[in-house]
């Protein structure tokens, strides 16, 4: 296992050394790093949204939330299917026919500067945490490979992830993702046929499903799709994804195919929870896996699922260092240089490692301020993106949307009250609403 792994990880450098190759020089060369040059087919956009958003949360959480409720785990990544969904159908062609080079940049086209600065500053710092988490689950899974439980492993892997990243841009991002969710689809789907497989193994793969029960209801789905699901409706990530498509068509194209195959992955994980359970497997998301790939699947089967476990959170965390230092340089230092932005995956990499690594109390914050993101920004920015070109928004009470949506949402998130993220997305939602009759009735008045 440890010679694959190393293996895995010089392919993944050289896909960074090609790419980094390709990158021209001047603005091209600096759109070719942002956004992959804008030019990426459906088939990679589709791959790099999967491999992008199918990372810890997606496997050690449904495995997690499985030993909970059951086959319901699903809706952990269904929710991410049903936003994938909306936004193809309703703004994905828009978002991409604004030119845009980040989230941020289409706050400024849609809303001005200062909204901008906003967002890029409300994503920069929730990125952070959300890095570090996935370090740390990537250390958790390695560490039980021999070689690879030190520290120095540690920051090697780290170093590699940074190193590739910052080689190739959103190139090599995007070319990694497709190999990465390549290795992550044949794991685990021949880890369900192998364990679903044979006679007397638990409960048969449909028979196991179902979508509601007594330990997750409405409420909760609602909760979830709401919180979880807007988040793939119109995140950072996800987004650029669409930006680097060759046009709104491809992305569309993309975001929808990425839709129904994470239903299909998700459908995957949580009847390998159910497996686990019905076998009474328990512990941490990432130990029940550990003892299903070493116990229970054949060693090929196990090798490829592992290093499918691994691509997932490593393709989640090269592409939330390049979300947020691309962030920083185009939105917040308002630049366009390739080698600055390098310096800054390189940072931000190594600060997330840092935080991963010290497990200061930092991290608790920081995560808790990604429940800011949902309330304090999906609302507003779906409001001016399906506005734009059409009517004006009032941007006094647009702000205010922003505001108190994360405020609420961030205090909801540090007292651990899930019902105020849900207060804070109706105060933006209200706000918006104001701030689209305010902004009308002044064109109205100007007419």
């Amino acid at each position: 296992m440890a010679a694959a792994l190393v293996a895995y990880f010089l392919l993944l450098v050289a896909l960074g050394l090609y790419s980094g190759r390709q990158i021209g020089r001047g603005a091209g060369g600096f759109r070719d790093f942002l956004i992959a040059g804008g030019r990426q087919s459906a088939l990679m956009i589709t791959f790099s949204i999967l491999a992008s958003v199918v990372g810890g949360a997606a496997t050690f959480g449904v495995m997690d939330l499985a030993a909970k409720v059951g086959f319901p785990a699903f809706w952990w990544l269904g929710v991410g299917s049903l936003g994938l969904l909306a936004q193809a159908a309703l703004i994905t062609h828009r978002v991409r026919g604004l030119d845009a080079g980040t989230l941020p940049h289409v706050a400024a086209l849609t809303m001005g500067g200062r909204a901008r600065l906003l967002i890029a500053a409300v994503i920069v710092v929730s990125w952070l945490g959300i890095v570090a988490g996935q370090f740390t689950a990537l250390f958790g899974f390695v560490s039980s490979v021999p070689g690879f439980d030190s520290a120095a492993a540690r920051f090697a892997l780290a170093a590699i992830i940074i190193f590739y990243t910052a080689a190739g841009g959103q190139l090599s991002v995007i070319r990694t993702d497709l190999v990465q969710f390549g290795v992550i689809l044949a794991g685990v789907g021949l880890a369900c046929l192998c364990l679903y497989g044979g006679a007397g193994e638990g409960p048969g793969f449909f028979g196991s499903m179902e979508f509601l029960n007594g330990r997750f209801g409405s409420g909760d789905l609602l909760h979830l799709g709401l919180i979880a699901g807007a988040a793939f409706f119109i995140g950072p990530d996800v987004m650029t994804r669409a930006l680097a498509a060759r046009d709104g068509a491809t992305a569309r194209r993309a975001v929808t195919a990425a839709a129904v195959l994470l239903a299909v992955f998700a459908a995957a994980m949580a009847s390998i929870g159910v497996w686990a359970v019905s076998h009474g497997l328990t512990g941490s998301g990432g130990a029940v896996l550990a003892s299903v790939i070493a116990d229970h699947l054949p060693r090929p089967v196990g090798m490829l699922l592992s290093l499918g476990l691994i691509s997932a959170l490593v393709s989640s965390v090269d592409t939330c260092i390049m979300s947020a230092a691309s962030i920083v340089e185009y939105d917040i230092v308002r630049g366009e240089s390739t080698s600055r932005l390098r310096c800054f995956v390189v940072a931000f990499g190594l600060a997330a490692y840092a935080v991963a690594i010290f497990r200061a109390d930092i991290i608790g914050l920081l995560v808790s301020a990604y429940s800011v993101y949902t309330p304090g920004v999906v609302i507003p920015l779906f409001f001016a993106v399906m506005a734009y070109g059409r009517r004006p928004l009032n941007r006094a009470a647009w702000y205010a949307a922003v505001f108190a949506g994360g405020a609420i949402g961030l205090a909801g998130g540090i007292m651990q009250v899930k019902s105020m993220a849900l207060w804070g997305m109706g105060a933006a939602l209200a706000l918006s609403l104001v701030s689209l009759a305010l902004g009308s009735r002044s064109a109205g008045g100007r007419q």
